[in-house]
């Protein structure tokens, strides 16, 4: 995470930056120590802050979250707060907090901080993930969750269920390619999802065009990334200006999001004229609309909130639901003994004959597969997918354990810090242990069976602290949840996960290392996938031939 004037070292060369820097620092500086709050309350506990820089060189560029939570214990507070350059930081590293503050104070939490790199100069400013808290969010988000309901999983599941069959083929076939094959997979259900239009087999130009996409998200989203999202006023320098090669980065980022998603849902439009679209988010919205654009390469401003709002479909699940499942497989080769009690579990209640199905796994239904389960709960809470989730922005001037939160402060909450509390974790929360989540079975009732779900730890379930919180939840949270766990459940069912071998023969473990930006995930590593049996093989292909390609 590169913030303010850490990822502005890059581009001081020009004196002019420094100087109005330091200006506009001083001037933020003077007007909150003159004027600050009305109610003489300290700010909350942090960091030492230097005179106008405040804590610019504090501020983490690797890891950000487990600074956060050192700092955490360092000050004896779940309430953090840091300075840069004039601009506020508020970090909740406990679920008290962020359940006071995000959820019970929703009304006022819920804005995001405003990018001047992503929004105004990329031209992402239609985005519902980073849209200002208002009406046309809440009409974007009324959109989303009338098409895309959780009690509805019609409308993803028959796309997962296509493509994880492809996909477990896919591993059969090329096991060498499983992170090629698991983006394409994720790409294909979330395309499918969104515009019900089919995939490539290979180099697909919607997935590469929506991974490009992405790789400037990432650049770009965190609040500082760039110096013109400090001082704002920088937008107006122009490209060729000594320090101002942020200019030059726009240029080449401008519009991608736009011509990423146009092409797929102007071909929903088309085909929804002709009468072959394929069922969609897109599709369920543009029958529904009340003024549609009765031109085939127009698009009336209903048309545009639906288009805006399917292409948030895609980035907020494909960079976090092919990170979750690298987390899974990099668990597996890490603790094999895990990955073998699982399979045990799985033979007994599936066995041979089928493959994993939505019954077996769902949340919402009773526990057939406990220690499935138990893999699916730890590998989101050990390793969280966004450790700090996408910021907030406070509307107003709050008080909160006798500390002062100014206005227009970035909250940022500590999802990772959160889910290694050892107040609700215990002394192994930095532990990968399923078995947390269990209790020994205590009946015979079912011969075989050994573990049942510990209810009284699932007050500490990390689902709901995983996918955002108030009125920022992912509103895709159940088709993401949804993804990982038939994935999880058919992966462990018909394959071995193994760690590569040293020249020795013995299996070469790797070190336990994840790098972070706005996801975090395991630092590149090897695996070896194989089918457990030939009639494991044939299973998934005959589960191939049943379904329509």
């Amino acid at each position: 995470m590169e913030f303010a004037f850490i990822s502005a070292s890059k581009e001081q060369a020009s004196s002019f930056l420094v100087v109005l820097s330091l200006a506009s620092a001083l001037v933020m500086w003077y007007h909150y120590r003159k004027y600050g709050s009305g109610q003489n309350l300290p700010l909350p506990p942090g960091p030492k802050k230097l005179p106008l820089l405040g804590n610019a060189f504090d501020m983490p560029t690797v890891n950000p979250h487990l600074t956060f939570a050192q700092w955490a214990d360092q000050y004896d507070s779940d309430i953090l707060h840091l300075s840069v350059a004039g601009r506020d930081y508020i970090i909740l590293n406990s679920l008290e907090a962020v359940i006071d503050l995000l959820d019970k104070r929703s009304g006022i939490y819920s804005s995001r901080p405003h990018l001047t790199m992503l929004q105004d100069l990329i031209g992402w400013d239609n985005d519902l993930l980073f849209m200002s808290y208002g009406k046309t969010f809440s009409a974007h988000r009324k959109l989303f969750h009338q098409e895309f309901h959780p009690s509805n999983s019609s409308i993803h599941r028959s796309h997962e269920k296509k493509a994880v069959r492809i996909f477990l083929n896919s591993i059969i076939d090329a096991p060498d390619k499983w992170l090629e094959n698991i983006k394409h997979m994720i790409g294909a259900i979330i395309i499918g999802v969104a515009y019900g239009v089919p995939v490539q087999p290979k180099d697909d130009p919607n997935i590469i065009a929506a991974s490009k996409m992405y790789s400037v998200l990432n650049a770009a989203i965190l609040p500082g990334a760039f110096l013109v999202d400090v001082f704002p006023i920088l937008k107006y320098v122009p490209s060729w200006f000594p320090g101002a090669s942020f200019k030059q980065k726009a240029k080449a980022w401008y519009g991608i999001r736009n011509a990423t998603i146009t092409p797929p849902f102007m071909q929903v439009k088309e085909a929804m004229t002709n009468g072959t679209a394929g069922d969609s988010f897109s599709l369920r919205c543009l029958q529904n609309a009340e003024n549609p654009d009765p031109r085939p390469d127009h698009l009336s401003v209903e048309e545009e909130m639906i288009k805006q709002t399917a292409g948030t479909l895609y980035e907020g699940g494909a960079d976090t639901g092919k990170t979750a499942l690298r987390t899974f497989l990099f668990a597996m080769i890490c603790f094999p003994d895990t990955q073998r009690e699982a399979q045990e579990e799985l033979d007994r209640v599936i066995g041979k004959d089928r493959l994993p199905d939505y019954e077996d796994v769902d949340f919402d239904l009773p526990v057939t597969l406990p220690f499935v389960r138990a893999i699916i709960l730890e590998c989101l809470r050990w390793q969280t997918v966004v450790p700090l989730a996408v910021p907030h922005q406070v509307d107003t001037e709050d008080t909160y354990k006798g500390y002062y939160i100014p206005k227009g402060s970035t909250v940022l909450p500590n999802i990772w810090g959160i889910l290694r509390d050892k107040k609700r974790y215990g002394p192994t929360a930095h532990t990968f242990d399923p078995k947390r989540w269990l209790l020994p079975k205590s009946s015979n009732e079912k011969p075989g069976v050994r573990w049942e779900l510990n209810l009284d730890m699932m007050v500490h379930d990390p689902i709901p602290i995983s996918f955002g919180f108030g009125r920022r939840v992912c509103p895709g949270q159940h088709m993401a949840l949804s993804t990982f766990q038939i994935n999880v459940a058919s992966l462990l069912h018909s394959f071995d996960i193994t760690p590569p071998l040293g020249e020795d023969g013995n299996p070469v473990i790797p070190q336990i290392k994840y790098v972070s930006g706005v996801t975090s995930g395991p630092a590149p590593f090897e695996c070896n996938i194989k089918p457990r049996s030939e009639e494991h093989v044939a299973l998934i292909r005959q589960a191939l031939l049943e379904i329509e390609i």
